[in-house]
């Protein structure tokens, strides 16, 4: 008996994400979560990686949460390599990136405190049944013109870019998402100490907002606008320009290029409420820094 073709088909499958979350300032899965991982990974399919993304909440430096989202891509790698060219395959280009808390995807802090995993699934080998010849006076080694059927077609997948992967899910929508050139968008909430640049620990996430977009959106250009409120002409302190000053400060400060930015003074020449303002609501609408779209 003699065997003239034996061909071997890994189908790939459209791009999936696993996401695995942990408990504050941990590295390692709680019980259940670990339960949950491990049901994920020895589920009877083989699955190539493609992207490996850990996160953190906002609470704590920069450095520290670097340092921890890279801790918890680690557990969940380590737990991955354990199956590996069993039902685990590494893309060549397999891409691990910890963004910390620079980038905030969802709304509520524990959603933010997680490891996400990018893969395709690969379905079980194809084989084509091979072409046999039983009678050796038959098979004289000649070209056989007819190719084998062809089963299914691969699916070339096409691995973005891994800042490209943050997937909010729906569950929150950056403010600035949607912002075009020439928009005009107020940084509600956002909140500073009596007559200084010092934001208060309950604005962090609005200023992280900002951030992330500009992280996300690396063409983009602003400018930071200040306002203030309660008085009429000269401001001898220029609080407005000093908290535009401070948002410019936060964003350089975490690796936003200055050349994106330009910040301005407007005082109190353009509030929204007539001054004096009727109450504290109105105040506050008018003491705000508006964030321009110059380029995008």
């Amino acid at each position: 008996m003699k065997y003239v073709l034996l061909l071997f088909g890994f189908l790939l499958s459209a791009q999936e994400k696993a996401s695995f979350y942990f408990d504050f300032d941990q590295d390692t899965f709680n019980p259940k979560q670990n339960e949950l991982f491990m049901t994920w990974l020895n589920k009877n399919e083989n699955r190539e990686i493609l992207v490996i993304n850990g996160y953190c909440d906002w609470y704590g430096t920069f450095d520290y949460n670097d340092t921890l989202a890279y801790k918890r891509i680690h557990t969940v790698h380590e737990q991955l390599k354990t199956k590996v060219n069993s039902s685990i395959f590494f893309n060549e280009n397999l891409k691990i990136k910890g963004f910390g808390e620079r980038v905030q995807t969802r709304k509520e802090r524990r959603y933010n405190r997680r490891v996400d995993v990018f893969y395709t699934i690969l379905p079980k080998k194809a084989v084509v049944k091979a072409v046999v010849y039983d009678d050796p006076v038959v098979y004289t080694g000649q070209v056989i013109n007819k190719e084998p059927e062809v089963i299914e077609k691969k699916e070339i997948i096409q691995v973005p870019d891994t800042d490209d992967l943050i997937d909010p899910v729906g569950l929150y929508k950056n403010p600035y998402a949607t912002a075009k050139v020439g928009d005009k968008l107020v940084m509600n909430n956002l909140y500073f100490y009596d007559r200084s640049g010092i934001f208060v620990p309950e604005s962090l996430p609005v200023m992280e907002e900002l951030l992330e977009f500009m992280i996300t959106h690396p063409k983009v250009k602003i400018e930071i606008q200040g306002h203030i409120c309660c008085q009429l002409g000269e401001d001898p302190e220029d609080i407005a320009l000093v908290r535009a000053i401070s948002v410019h400060n936060y964003l350089v400060a975490n690796d936003i290029d200055d050349s994106r930015l330009l910040y301005k003074s407007f005082g109190s020449t353009q509030p929204l409420h007539k001054i004096p303002e009727r109450n504290e609501k109105e105040r506050n609408e008018n003491r705000r820094v508006e964030i321009l779209i110059l380029e995008n």
